[in-house]
């Protein structure tokens, strides 16, 4: 099964509120599934998007297993977790670099680069409203997308913390989910 077939049957398990048709339906009229996750970090390839989303899912599901006193449902897993880069559609873009190759000979090579197109506000609230543009998010839900990179793009993320534990789960799987160690490589 493909990323992309396990993504859409993840989603369409979990999520169904008014909406997350149409969203789902723009996700895949878009770069989602194609997508690199980074231009230069994790995921950095065709299609790392939607792996890096799964692999947030993932970890996600693990933190909720080792914290059962957290009530979250499926749906709300689902979304948090599936949807929180959404903020990438269309923002990365190739262009050709030169390098030299193993023999010293200079060629080009093609290299994401980050290219907004639709500049809002931090990585977190960007996807927040494109989200809501198609599905209303609860309160939980929007906090825990917000501040799911953390301090880095909030220096308010710990007080979201300690008001929704759900939103460091989200946040702590979003990093487990970069890190090659626990990825299994």
């Amino acid at each position: 099964m493909s990323n992309k077939e396990k993504f859409i049957e993840l989603y369409t398990k979990y999520i169904d509120r008014p909406g997350s048709k149409e969203l789902l339906a723009w996700l895949e009229s878009s770069d989602f599934f194609t997508a690199p996750a980074s231009a230069r970090y994790h995921e950095a390839y065709p299609s790392g998007l939607v792996e890096h989303s799964l692999r947030v899912w993932d970890e996600l599901i693990r933190l909720l297993k080792a914290y059962p006193e957290l009530k979250v449902t499926a749906e709300t897993a689902a979304i948090v977790s599936l949807l929180h880069d959404v903020c990438k559609i269309g923002l990365y873009k190739t262009e050709l670099r030169n390098k030299k190759d193993e023999s010293g000979m200079w060629v080009k090579y093609p290299a994401y680069i980050h290219k907004e197109d639709f500049c809002f506000g931090g990585h977190g609230s960007k996807s927040v409203y494109l989200i809501q543009k198609y599905m209303q998010l609860t309160d939980q839900e929007a906090v825990a997308i917000k501040n799911h990179m953390g301090a880095s793009d909030n220096a308010k993320a710990f007080d979201a913390f300690r008001a929704f534990p759900l939103a460091f789960l989200v946040h702590t799987a979003d990093m487990a989910a970069t890190i090659d160690k626990f990825k299994g490589e």
